[in-house]
């Protein structure tokens, strides 16, 4: 801080918006209209201009008239200036408080409700975690691969907000592992801040994406397992922005897998049976029943996976798991597509793209339950999505068919059409004679596989049908219509039906624990497709 004179003068302080912004501006300028608190009779942020990204900075955003949609926000640059007249014998300890605070932390590990997918701002958007190269993937790495996992997410308030991550490895029940601490896992330093971020260019809603590699220089893991990615705000580790789950694998097993009807009557026209062994030659597993546990995960769906699946027959180094009806899944459908990554064209899902000034609103063609109707087979994303501007990337990838455009999209390097992309309202319809005693919602990877209150649908008389209003990015959605279960997860089968030929994608992770152990290590993983 540069001070100009002494008692009762004007201070400055240039902040960078990627070191310590957040804890300046939002831990101290909150409390400047009290006296009380820094003795700061006056305080303003004043416009400035980065020479790197010359931008202006107005500190004003602009509300979207689009029906639902978030406030649209103009970004911030990446320096400010701020100025205030200060009592200085007041404010030194004070200033000093959030430093302390902030060094105070760097041991200390995240204290999270849940350690699950989730993003917990309104204004973080379209967040994905895969394997790097490869957006249609399952966050699984091998240990010991560079650069495995990329995640990348948008901020539609244009704050330009100083985001920090780390780590936290957990056990095969998704909870901390008690035994270690960071230094146990990690090599290098235990955060690291996301440096990497673009403006998005020529789209109605203003957005920075946000874009890491791990493992990278600053952070990396050394053991593999579970683990937790946190991404929050410089200084307030315990209070996240978005998480996610991923995986890291040793590799030390071969796992083969058979997908078969199931063996209990009731179950083989809606069921699929996974039936596996693995072969555990390089391991020196005595006790395989109290060492070995498996898990099994459909679509990503974390919330109806199998686990501590034991073997079943013990031959040699051979683990058995042909239970004949035990490791079973409703089977359900291919999900429903949404192809919005056209503004201009209208795919076999749209009725209709209506322009305004603010932005888009995209109507889709209503839908029907699928329950009691015939099964049909249409490639899908096994729940998944993909940001996609189909009008910037018509000249680098030819629109001959879905499928042909999907497995390009997911190897393609959309790096620069991706800040290209715009937000879009989605109209979806459920039609319906009468609402059901329940609540219904859109439910798929671009919810966290959750029924979130944003993805609630609203029943209409005058439609005859469930409405629904979405904010998403441009792209390729795959969702289904839920209703809640008994336990409060999303229950598919009541609108949209099982079918045993239904394709689907299955996670297989083998963990390994010897007695005496201090975590689960993950040994082997093995991503398959159903196919009849």
């Amino acid at each position: 801080m540069d001070s100009v004179a002494h008692l009762g003068v004007a201070h400055y302080l240039k902040v960078n918006s990627h070191a310590f912004k957040n804890i300046i501006t939002h831990r101290l300028s909150t409390t400047y209209n009290s006296v009380a608190h820094l003795g700061v009779p006056h305080c303003h942020l004043a416009s400035h201009f980065d020479p790197i990204h010359p931008y202006p900075t107005p500190l004003f955003y602009t509300p979207s008239t689009t029906h639902n949609s978030p406030k649209r926000f103009i970004p911030f640059c990446r320096y400010y200036i701020i100025k205030f007249e200060v009592n200085p014998a007041k404010l030194t300890f004070r200033l000093l408080l959030p430093f302390i605070f902030f060094f105070s932390t760097l041991q200390a590990q995240p204290r999270l409700d849940a350690y699950e997918d989730g993003v917990y701002r309104e204004y973080i958007r379209s967040v994905r975690l895969h394997v790097n190269g490869l957006s249609l993937t399952q966050p699984i790495a091998a240990l010991g691969q560079k650069n495995a996992l990329f995640l990348t997410f948008d901020e539609l308030d244009g704050r330009g907000t100083s985001y920090y991550y780390t780590v936290i490895h957990c056990d095969r029940h998704w909870q901390p592992t008690p035994e270690l601490t960071q230094f146990d896992y990690l090599n290098g330093f235990r955060e690291g801040e996301i440096r990497e971020y673009d403006i998005s260019s020529g789209t109605n809603q203003d957005y920075l994406n946000y874009y890491l590699t791990i493992p990278n220089d600053e952070v990396k893991w050394s053991i593999s397992g579970n683990y937790l990615l946190v991404v929050y705000e410089s200084g307030y580790e315990d209070d996240p922005i978005l998480t996610r789950r991923f995986m890291v694998t040793e590799d030390r097993v071969k796992i083969s897998s058979n997908v078969v009807r199931p063996a209990v009557v009731a179950q083989q026209n809606t069921h699929q049976e996974i039936d596996f062994g693995v072969e555990t030659k390089d391991l020196n597993c005595s006790n395989p029943r109290a060492e070995f546990f498996c898990m099994v995960m459909q679509n990503g769906r974390w919330a109806t996976r199998i686990e501590d699946i034991t073997p079943r027959t013990i031959t040699g180094s051979y683990l058995d798991y042909n239970y004949q009806g035990k490791i079973a899944f409703e089977a359900g459908k291919e999900y429903r597509n949404m192809d919005i990554s056209s503004m201009i064209y209208r795919s076999e899902d749209v009725l209709d793209i209506q322009e305004y000034k603010e932005g888009f609103s995209t109507i889709l063609i209503p839908a029907e339950p699928r329950a009691r109707l015939s099964y049909i087979w249409r490639r899908d994303l096994n729940g998944m999505f993909v940001p996609y501007n189909r009008d910037y990337t018509r000249k680098h990838i030819p629109p001959d068919s879905l499928a042909s455009t999907l497995n390009l999209v997911n190897r393609f390097n959309y790096r620069e059409q991706y800040l290209n992309t715009d937000y879009s309202e989605v109209i979806v319809t459920l039609k319906m004679p009468e609402p059901l005693s329940t609540d219904v919602y859109v439910v798929g990877g671009i919810t966290d596989w959750k029924m979130l209150p944003e993805y609630k649908l609203t029943y209409d008389e005058r439609v005859g049908g469930y409405v629904g209003r979405l904010y998403l990015k441009q792209g390729y959605y795959n969702y289904g219509f839920a209703i809640p279960d008994k336990n409060g997860n999303p229950d598919f089968a009541f609108l949209e039906g099982n079918w045993y030929t239904t394709e689907n994608q299955y996670n297989l992770l083998a963990y390994y624990r010897p007695i005496g152990g201090q975590y689960d290590r993950l040994v082997g993983a093995l991503t398959f497709d159903t196919h009849y």
